[in-house]
C-alpha cells in the first residue's frame, strides 16, 4: 500500500509546506485552487501524485454536489490531531539542523511507537520520521 497524497490543516500553510520540503527534499509551491486561497503543497513527484496538501485552518472540507468542497469558516479551526510518519532518506543530522533552524520542538523517541524522530512543525502538527539510522539509535 502507498499513500499518494495527504491533506493536512495548518495555521500557516506556506511555512509548513516549506519546512516539510526542506526536511524531506521535496518542493514547496502554492496550491492552485478555485475554491480556496492560501493553500500550499509539498511535492515529491507531481506526476505520481506524491504530495502533501497544506490547507488553511479556516477551510472545512465537506461533501459537495459533485465532489468534496472547501467551505470558508468565519474563524479558523483550533482542533487538529494531525500526525503522520515518513520514511526518510535524510540523515538525522539534517533533520535536527532543519528543526533547529526553524526553532521547532524535536526529539528522539525510543519507545511508545519508536524508535522514531519526532518534529513538531506547528503546535498541532507532528511528523514522525523513521530510517535505518533512526531505528539503530541507542535508547
Amino acid at each position: 500500500m502507498k499513500i499518494n497524497h495527504l491533506s493536512i490543516t495548518a495555521r500557516n500553510p506556506e511555512q509548513v509546506a516549506m519546512i516539510l520540503a526542506e526536511l524531506t527534499g521535496g518542493t514547496a509551491s502554492p496550491f492552485p485552487s478555485k475554491t480556496m486561497e492560501g493553500a500550499w503543497l509539498c511535492v515529491w513527484d507531481k506526476q505520481a501524485g506524491e504530495l502533501i496538501e497544506v490547507i488553511p485552518d479556516r477551510y472545512l472540507l465537506q461533501p459537495g454536489k459533485y465532489a468534496a468542497e472547501y467551505r470558508l469558516l468565519e474563524v479558523g479551526q483550533n482542533f487538529n490531531s494531525t500526525h503522520f510518519m515518513l520514511e526518510t532518506e535524510q540523515s538525522l543530522d539534517h533533520l535536527k539542523a532543519v528543526a533547529d533552524k526553524h526553532e521547532l520542538y524535536h526529539r528522539f523517541r525510543p519507545r511508545l511507537g519508536g524508535p522514531l524522530y519526532e518534529i513538531w512543525i506547528e503546535s498541532q502538527i507532528l511528523v514522525e520520521f523513521v530510517s535505518d539510522e533512526i531505528r539503530n539509535l541507542e535508547s
